[in-house]
């Protein structure tokens, strides 16, 4: 493994003209503000507004937007009016608090501010925000316990805690088989996976409720880059394979299959660090 820092090894990242899609798709743009408002717009994002609950939300809330990297999110929530709080250990102009900084230019509606914190020791009152968001950044804790437990603290009572895309593994061997062939890893360090035992135990000590689990294909949350059409076209395939053309026409316009697909694939799902996402309240 290079010893380089995580901007370094983005930036090597773009310089590998066989690794362009795959900075694309993390949103990891040498413009940030052009990854920003492609997330905004995304499925995903879609997906995550549903989550919380903000389709109907007609007052502006404030969000903490925890390991906010380099603002795509925060410049998204920002953008429908809300005001966001960004945290990040990482002050970086490329990949961390100082990329998001420029986004707060352009989200008109809402606000950013930066605050540069660890998750283990955040910085703000108890009870401050009305969601906490953390995408991707549950299995960069050094304590997921002690990080979870302050995600708690922050937020007020009946908030919405949402946690997505967070690496699962069986066991330490899968743990082992997912840090080897992460490409970020192999340069920078810092990944890591965990059990979803151990995710669900650390919310429940950090007195989160009504945890709901979604795995890899119950949400285009976590099955991003495959996009719910995506989803659907090889739905509509298993079906035509199985019933006929026809048949698998009308099945596939009811909501149950697609339900069901999902719950196979996701069953069927053992990947080292696939992924899944967790929503909960205070």
């Amino acid at each position: 493994m290079t010893n380089l820092t995580y901007e370094e090894s983005v930036q090597w990242l773009r310089q590998q003209s066989e690794r362009t899609e795959l900075v694309k798709l993390c949103y990891l743009d040498v413009d940030n503000l052009a990854a920003a408002k492609r997330f905004a717009v995304s499925d995903e994002f879609i997906a995550v507004k549903k989550l919380l609950r903000l389709d109907n939300q007609l007052e502006p809330l404030k969000i903490l937007d925890l390991g906010c990297g380099n603002g795509i999110a925060s410049y998204a929530f920002a953008s429908l009016g809300h005001n966001v709080i960004a945290t990040d250990p990482d002050s970086s102009s490329d990949v961390g608090l100082e990329a998001t900084k420029r986004l707060n230019i352009g989200a008109y509606n809402g606000s950013i501010s930066t605050v540069q914190a660890f998750a283990e020791a955040l910085p703000f009152d108890d009870a401050t925000f009305d969601i906490v968001y953390a995408r991707q950044a549950l299995h960069h804790f050094s304590d997921l316990y002690q990080g979870l437990a302050e995600c708690s603290r922050v937020l007020k009572p009946n908030g919405l805690f949402l946690a997505t895309r967070e690496h699962v593994v069986t066991d330490e061997r899968q743990l082992q088989q997912f840090l080897d062939n992460h490409i970020l890893h192999q340069l920078h360090g810092g990944e890591n996976a965990h059990t979803l035992d151990v995710y669900i135990e650390a919310l429940r000590q950090a007195a989160f409720q009504k945890i709901k689990v979604l795995k890899t294909f119950d949400s285009v949350v976590n099955h991003f880059p495959m996009s719910n059409l995506d989803l659907r076209k090889l739905l509509f395939k298993s079906l035509t394979n199985k019933f006929g053309e026809k048949a698998a026409f009308v099945l596939s316009r009811f909501s149950f299959a697609e339900k069901i697909y999902r719950y196979r694939l996701s069953q069927s799902c053992n990947s080292p660090g696939r992924l899944y996402s967790f929503r909960c309240y205070k």
